[in-house]
């Protein structure tokens, strides 16, 4: 039974709507601003807000 990449991934949909939803509440809001709302760690904050520029979800 493989579970590991199955809870990674829900994981990292986890902390993506985390961050959406905080963006969403907040509005405009830096990177340490939403590593700090959120308790994720800055690193994880990055590679999110990269991903939503990167499909154009955030400018």
């Amino acid at each position: 039974m493989k579970t590991s990449g199955t809870n990674l991934e829900h994981a990292r949909a986890h902390n993506r709507r985390v961050v959406i939803e905080a963006i969403r509440l907040h509005g405009e809001l830096t990177r340490a601003e939403l590593a700090r709302m959120t308790a994720l760690t800055p690193q994880t904050v990055s590679n999110i807000v990269a991903e939503l520029e990167q499909a154009e979800l955030l400018t």
